[in-house]
Formats: structure tokens, sequence, C-alpha cells
């Protein structure tokens, strides 16, 4: 056997033995609570190129799309039925044209292999859901969105919500605006908003609102993030950029989501 095949032989061992380990550690923490939606505000891109030296516009993002297959796949082994990604702003679009244009470029990249991946048939236990304002997208991204959502429509396991030219503003504008013209539309009801109707109008709808929050890059505010959804989830941000988050960090935060779940009932109680 030569080194390269020693070297190659060695790797699938460790990697094996790391399978292993991730099991248990996820089987014990099994043992408590686990959030049932967990949203994560991917901070730390720019700063992580920046630290490393990183050549290009995207380098950061780059790095940042091997954190979230992951993430993914850590949520999913852990049995987290939801996970949303703020993966653009929609005041990120004031951003420099030519860093906008970049970041829509890979993620046009990385949505049409995730639309190759699904179609293989790789992707089976992963359902995909784009929300925002979709319109601000180039029409070759929002199609590809779009494609994404329905060749893993009928997929059964992880739910994953990505925010893409989001802001809870926005959000909170159009719900408003679209659950007017729902009760106008309909003579038989009360002419009534209550606060029922704007949340069957808010993109995120379609999952139950986050149990755990995280955010990375050490910095302690939402950013226009599912404000009106959070007000009983747990925030917990570490220090770690983006790209650096790794399996400790997730379970820290799942731990920290454990020791807090008395609180986190009784908040829920008494609102």
């Amino acid at each position: 056997m030569n080194p390269r095949e020693e070297a190659g032989e060695f790797s699938k061992l460790l990697n094996g033995f790391m399978t292993l380990m991730r099991r248990f550690i996820f089987k014990v923490l099994c043992v408590g609570p686990i959030p049932n939606h967990i949203s994560f505000i991917m901070d730390g891109n720019r700063r992580f190129a920046k630290k490393h030296n990183l050549q290009g516009l995207d380098a950061g993002h780059r790095a940042g799309f091997v954190s979230v297959t992951y993430v993914l796949q850590y949520c999913q082994e852990i049995g987290v039925p939801y996970v949303t990604l703020y993966a653009f702003g929609h005041d990120n679009f004031r951003r420099e044209p030519e860093e906008v244009k970049c970041v829509m470029d890979l993620m046009l990249e990385k949505i049409e292999l995730t639309i190759d991946q699904a179609i293989s048939g790789n992707l089976n236990d992963l359902k995909v859901i784009f929300i925002g304002d979709l319109n601000m997208l180039t029409d070759r991204l929002k199609a590809a969105a779009q494609r994404l959502m329905e060749v893993t429509e009928e997929n059964r396991g992880l739910m994953v919500v990505v925010c893409v030219a989001y802001s809870t503003s926005h959000e909170i504008v159009n719900a408003i605006r679209e659950s007017c013209v729902r009760k106008c539309g309909n003579v038989d009801s009360p002419q009534v908003l209550e606060v029922s109707d704007v949340e069957e109008c808010m993109y995120t709808s379609v999952v139950p609102d986050p149990a755990l929050v995280i955010r990375t890059g050490g910095r302690d505010r939402l950013s226009n993030f599912m404000t009106w959804q959070t007000s009983r989830s747990l925030l917990h941000t570490t220090a770690a950029l983006w790209p650096e988050l790794g399996l400790w960090h997730l379970v820290w935060a799942i731990l920290k989501f454990q020791r807090m779940q008395n609180y986190l009932q009784k908040k829920q109680k008494l609102d």
C-alpha cells in the first residue's frame, strides 16, 4: 500500500470514528428537549475572508456555504424539523453593486447545484422554501429558487427556509397589505383586522416560530430578522464567524436552550 492509499484509509477510519462520536453526542443531547425550529443569522463571512486573507468578493461567502451544508447535516441528525437561514437581507442590497452581484451569482450557482442533487434523488429528506421579496432577484435566480422549491416540495424531513431579500419590516407591511385585501374581498367577514389575520399572511407562516435563534459574529442584535416571530425565542450569540461555526457551537447552543426551558415555558404561559 502506497502512502496515498494509506492516507485514504486513515481518512476513512477517522471519518467513521467522528461520525460515531457525533451520533453518540446527539443521542445524549436528545435526552433533553430539542428545539423544533432553529433560525440562524449567518454573520461574519466578509470578516472571515479578511481574517484569512482570502481573495475575491465571494471568498467568505463560499466558505460560509460549506458551513451551511454541515449545519443542515447536524440538524437533520439531531432531529430538528425546521431550520431558517438568513441568507441575504433586504438592506444588504444597499452594498456595493459588485458585491451584491457576486453574492447573487454564487447563490444561483449553489441553487442550481442543489437542484441537480434533488433531481438525482440525493435530497429526498430535505425540503427547501425561499421567502422574502423574491421580486428583487434576477429572473434567472428567481426561476432557480422556484424550481428548487418545486423539486423538493414532496420531500419529508428537514424543512429549510431560506430568507432572501428579507426583512421583518417589509414582511409586516406586505402581510398587512395582503390581509387588508383579503378582508375587503370578503364582504361576509367583519372588517376588523386581527393579529391572526396578519400572521396568516406573513412570509414565515409556513413554519412555527423559532424556538432558538443562533447568531454568529459576536453581535447581540436581530438585524431586522424575524423580530415579530422571536418574542418568545431564545437568542444565542457566539463570537465564531459563520464559516467557523462547528459542531460544538451548535451543541452548546442547544444545551443552553435546554437549561433555559423552565424560564421559556413560564414566559410562554405569562404571554
